[in-house]
């Protein structure tokens, strides 16, 4: 069974998943039809986090590279910002994924500037062909969340497309 073609309705592109279709497939042929931002506004839309965003490490400095808001469409970038001000920065120092699900109880973020406004947060490094840490790939949410197995494979899974679509397409 072949994997299903990507259809387009009007402006948006669609795919659907059937048995054989991975998401990883269906990730890399929307990039390669319709760019990143369509392709992680789609991964937005199969998780129930409000925010999913791409972020490069530049020095001490956070640089946004893409960014989803489930309920703004229009919004496609945030500000740049310092790494330590963002839950990225335990990605950073640790090369590891990061994940918290409610802040305001996490003992780990007490002290961190976005814990009362971010209560949710799962973050995948993003690395280069030799290893190198380039940034973080993540999902967060004012609201808390739990992880949801499914939803932490994928984004584990669909790292490295993403690193390649991010940084070494340019």
């Amino acid at each position: 069974m072949a994997p299903a073609a990507p259809r387009r309705q009007g402006q948006t592109l669609t795919c659907t998943l059937d048995s054989v279709t991975s998401v990883v497939t269906v990730f890399k042929t929307i990039t390669e039809i319709d760019g990143l931002q369509v392709a992680m506004r789609w991964l937005n839309s199969r998780v129930p986090y409000r925010f999913t965003a791409i972020f490069a490490f530049d020095g001490d400095m956070l640089r946004n590279v893409c960014f989803v808001d489930k309920e703004d469409p229009d919004v496609t970038t945030c500000m740049d910002q310092p790494i330590l001000d963002s839950y990225c920065t335990y990605i950073h120092r640790s090369g590891k994924t990061f994940s918290v699900e409610r802040a305001s109880t996490d003992g780990r973020v007490v002290g961190h500037s976005k814990r009362e406004s971010y209560q949710c947060y799962y973050g995948v490094p993003l690395f280069d062909a030799n290893g190198k840490i380039l940034g973080t790939v993540c999902h967060f949410d004012i609201q808390p969340q739990s992880v949801i197995e499914d939803v932490a494979t994928t984004l584990d899974d669909l790292a490295p497309v993403i690193s390649e679509a991010a940084f070494e397409r340019k």
